[in-house]
């Protein structure tokens, strides 16, 4: 098959597998497969991290184009009969991507670290919001198809008001992406989409980068730049364990601007911005490591 344009792929590398779409039990088996390939490759990067550690010898660099994704050709009217409606299971160990135009469906396999991190944020999150008396004033997007003009897109985490400003369409705004082995560079194309405001039309997106090798998490909340028209890195934060499992944080605590959460100004003085601090910071981290490290 000829590589299709840059922007049909999202920033993926060469090196993701591509099928044909054959029905249900044809990519249940395709998914078993690719997850099992990427688990594997994961153990071994992590083995050799610890035969370098061990024996002090020069460390084989890990496969940098591994991926947790895999490309379907499929088109419109099969994806939304097969993936789309009230009446369909959503596979929550993936998230989704459909672009009818392309007729490309982009799967993005979800690992037990990648899962553990992204409900510790969802849950330091509420912690925050309980205690201004609004954890049960936003709506969660987990695991939900959101139309990005005309693409159906699944995020990672998602939160937005329950009640949104009159003239407000009900979507996230403020969304978590959480990447493993995926690239900067298909991390970046997703900031963008979900901050674009013709087409994701969030107001803060959150990435998180999972180190495959040792206990590292980095952090970037990302803004979009009106004047500039595209995003803009507003903190970076980095949380990483040491050898006598000390850990470290740079950049926290995690500040979550009220006004783009809600699209209202907090009323003072029990509402302020989000706060997720260093104590919550550690807990998500240590969280994602006992998954991942187990």
């Amino acid at each position: 098959m000829q590589n299709e344009p840059d922007d049909d792929l999202e920033g993926l590398p060469p090196s993701v597998r591509r099928y044909s779409y054959e029905g249900k039990d044809q990519f249940s088996r395709i998914l078993a497969l690719e997850r099992e390939r990427l688990l594997d490759s994961m153990r071994n990067s992590r083995e050799m991290t610890n035969i370098d550690t061990a024996s002090g010898s020069a460390k084989t660099e890990p496969n940098i184009e591994t991926t947790e994704h895999i490309i379907f050709s499929i088109d419109p009217t099969t994806f939304q009969q097969d993936f789309v409606g009230p009446d369909i299971i959503p596979i929550h160990s993936i998230r989704t991507s459909f672009n009818p135009k392309t007729e490309l469906l982009i799967v993005k396999m979800v690992t037990g670290e990648h899962t553990e991190i992204a409900f510790a944020v969802h849950k330091a999150i509420d912690k925050a919001l309980g205690r201004m008396g609004l954890d049960e004033a936003i709506h969660n997007y987990h695991c939900v198809d959101i139309d990005v003009n005309g693409q159906m897109k699944q995020v990672d985490m998602g939160w937005g008001p329950r009640r949104p400003p009159h003239g407000c369409p009900k979507r996230p705004t403020v969304i978590l992406e959480v990447a493993v082995s995926e690239t900067q560079r298909k991390l970046d194309r997703d900031v963008n989409l979900w901050l674009d405001p013709v087409r994701g039309n969030a107001n803060i997106a959150m990435a998180i980068k999972i180190n495959r090798e040792r206990p590292m998490i980095s952090i970037d909340k990302w803004v979009w730049g009106h004047d500039n028209g595209t995003s803009l890195k507003s903190q970076h934060i980095e949380v990483s364990e040491s050898e006598i499992d000390r850990v470290k944080i740079s950049g926290g605590p995690l500040i979550i601007t009220f006004h783009l959460f809600f699209l209202r100004s907090p009323q003072t003085p029990r509402e302020t911005n989000v706060i997720i601090d260093n104590e919550w910071l550690r807990k998500i981290a240590e969280w994602g490591w006992d998954m991942q490290f187990q």
